[in-house]
């Protein structure tokens, strides 16, 4: 019996974009009891999808899924769902959806996708007076969202009622990371300081950043201090920077999305990297206490309703808007890897999977 097929982006091994990613005919996956088959409109490039491509946590990650290679890159879904297994209940054929599929699974670089209805939820609707919200603009948000919850809402402890009146560090604020950091911590009622590039002080002061520094021409560690938290999103040298603009008094919070996890698990494997892992994060955080800062977090990508939830709330009210850089198609996907990989993106790279 022949198999119905889609049009997916598969790597068969790591390397250059150039080199490992290809446009495939792939088998259309059947959804299981508990899951839901989406059929996808648009997606997203995150830095940690180039990275992935080049061989990057596959140890780590290789193990999570039960498979290495091949494999399908891509982390945000935006779309339809066309199919539900029989023990789903939350979701029907017809529903418009948005989210991050488990990271157990293949990814999001193709024409349908299959999900758990806990990794996705309905998306944002707005009033009938205003264009309706486009699936390219939902693909720019989960995988982001995410991310920025574990930092700030797990691990800071920040929220709608512990961020009033709190001084925050966004490190670079024209980034998808950094544009929905801001605009959370903005509603919540932080005070928000951020870096980024000359050209893009205009979009990222839009955001509703407090301070704005250009990092071309001025070193932020030099005007900043006493900050309550700290998001660290560049790292090395920066870090040190970092923790020196917060204050001493042991009740800061410096928190990084730049660690060595995954690239030590590569390196040494799981037993070995587990104990590795361990070790330099405790030198870290002992030279994060040399300045007076004992709430030191590495932080990474969880899956999360409530983030995705409180998102789309924000968007339905109008607090929160998509921080677009440009939309390549899937055709394009080479193209989309290399622009992302330069550094340069104001905002998320989207990619249009019609």
């Amino acid at each position: 019996m022949k198999h119905a097929v889609m049009k997916g982006v598969v790597i068969h091994r790591y390397g250059s974009a150039a080199d490992v990613l290809n446009i495939e005919a792939v088998t259309i996956p059947e959804p299981r009891a508990n899951e839901v088959l989406i059929r996808q409109h648009a997606t997203s490039v995150n830095p940690i999808d180039c990275r992935m491509r080049s061989g990057y946590g596959h140890v780590l990650l290789a193990k999570m899924r039960g498979f290495e290679l091949p494999l399908i890159l891509g982390r945000d879904v935006a779309g339809e769902v066309v199919k539900v297994g029989p023990k789903v209940t939350e979701l029907q054929a017809g529903d418009a959806v948005f989210g991050v599929p488990s990271p157990k699974a293949q990814g999001t670089y193709a024409e349908y996708v299959i999900s758990t209805p806990a990794h996705v939820i309905p998306m944002p609707k707005l009033p009938e007076s205003e264009k309706p919200f486009s699936f390219e603009q939902a693909a720019s948000l989960p995988y982001v969202t995410c991310t920025v919850w574990d930092a700030l809402v797990t691990k800071a402890g920040l929220g709608p009622g512990s961020s009033s009146g709190k001084k925050v560090f966004v490190q670079g604020g024209s980034g998808g990371i950094g544009a929905l950091a801001i605009q959370l911590l903005k509603y919540w009622g932080a005070y928000v300081a951020t870096t980024c590039s000359t050209a893009h002080m205009e979009s990222v002061a839009a955001l509703g950043a407090d301070l704005v520094i250009d990092y071309t021409s001025e070193d932020y560690s030099r005007r900043l201090s006493g900050f309550d938290v700290a998001l660290e999103t560049v790292g090395g040298p920066l870090e040190e920077k970092t923790l020196g603009i917060l204050r001493s008094d042991g009740k800061a919070v410096f928190v990084t999305l730049i660690h060595p996890i995954l690239q030590t698990f590569d390196e040494s494997g799981l037993v070995w990297g587990a104990i590795r892992n361990l070790s330099q994060f405790r030198k870290q955080k002992c030279r994060a206490g040399a300045h007076g800062i004992q709430r030191y977090y590495w932080s990474t990508f969880k899956p999360s309703v409530d983030a995705l939830t409180t998102v789309r709330y924000l968007i339905e009210e109008g607090r929160l808007q998509p921080h677009i850089d440009r939309t390549f198609s899937l055709t394009d996907i080479i193209t989309a890897h290399e622009y992302c990989e330069q550094g340069k993106a104001n905002g998320k790279v989207v990619i249009n999977v019609e």
